[in-house]
């Protein structure tokens, strides 16, 4: 089912599987933001990242020497048993509380909430992570948006440049055939602070800067000055991808990391991941601008 948000500016669709964004559209100009899916190239279009990124070692976790059946990127991508709340008419949520169900892939009692805000351009995605638990609860979460590169006979995917705040000297993290991180590393090769996209960019998978000083990143055209910012305060990782040749670009700010080749899969050794304390709450947002001329 498809949820909208929308205000003076913006209207988003949001389905209920998985918590995915399919749309956000610029009300006066019918600009569509959103890659829209082709199932034939990829089939989701904003996945939901909890309480794990990437391939899981062994496709399990291990906690007090039991074992939990994890799936790549977690729990909520796909998930069709989300609650879903209209809180008004620009802003939703959608929640997930720890069942027999959840307890089977993931060890720990909790309350996950993903909350959709429209405020005048900008699309706010929050996640709160409450800890129902009486022990340490540890997990990882972030973002997978794929953000529109409209391709056309006057426009190639050559055309598009993330622009880095600064000029920075990327070294990003590699993943082996198993989509694990591997100890490899390679250097990215930028122009005063522009990253341009490519057919070839992403042949050997996603981009993973690790360890960021950083906290925002624009996708725009090169000629252009301005186009979508994304906002990521107090995530440490990100992650940039698409399937070679596509007209799309995911940017996926992360807190954590896949599984690495020689990474323990006992989910309280994983050194990425964030610790909540028994009744704590967490908050962490992703936020979308669509920049005005």
């Amino acid at each position: 089912m498809l949820h909208t948000i929308q205000n003076e500016n913006l209207i988003c669709t949001i389905t209920s599987k998985g918590a995915e964004i399919r749309s956000l559209i610029n009300k006066e100009t019918g600009e569509e933001y959103i890659w829209q899916i082709d199932p034939s190239v990829w089939g989701s279009s904003s996945p939901v990242l909890f309480p794990a990124i990437g391939n899981i070692k062994e496709n399990k976790i291990v906690f007090n020497g039991e074992d939990y059946a994890m799936t790549k990127h977690g729990i909520i991508r796909n998930n069709e048993q989300l609650d879903f709340q209209q809180h008004d008419a620009s802003s939703c949520s959608f929640t997930l509380t720890s069942s027999d169900e959840t307890l089977r892939q993931y060890p720990y009692k909790f309350h996950f909430r993903v909350s959709f805000t429209l405020v005048e351009y900008r699309l706010l995605m929050t996640y709160t992570v409450t800890n129902n638990d009486t022990v340490p609860m540890h997990f990882a979460c972030g973002g997978h948006t794929a953000y529109a590169c409209p391709l056309d006979e006057h426009t190639a995917l050559a055309d598009y440049v993330i622009e880095f705040p600064e000029p920075l000297n990327l070294e990003s993290r590699t993943l082996g055939d198993n989509g694990l991180l591997s100890p490899e590393k390679r250097a990215i090769k930028t122009n005063d602070g522009l990253l341009p996209l490519s057919d070839s960019l992403f042949n050997e998978d996603a981009l993973i800067f690790t360890s960021i000083n950083y906290d925002w990143v624009r996708l725009r055209k090169k000629d252009e000055k301005k186009g979508i910012i994304v906002r990521f305060k107090d995530y440490p990782n990100l992650a940039l991808w698409s399937k070679p040749g596509a007209d799309y670009v995911c940017i996926e700010p992360w807190l954590g990391l896949p599984d690495s080749e020689d990474e323990s899969i006992d989910i309280t050794k994983k050194g990425s991941y964030k610790t909540l304390s028994p009744g704590a709450t967490f908050n962490i947002t992703i936020e979308t601008e669509i920049e005005q001329n």
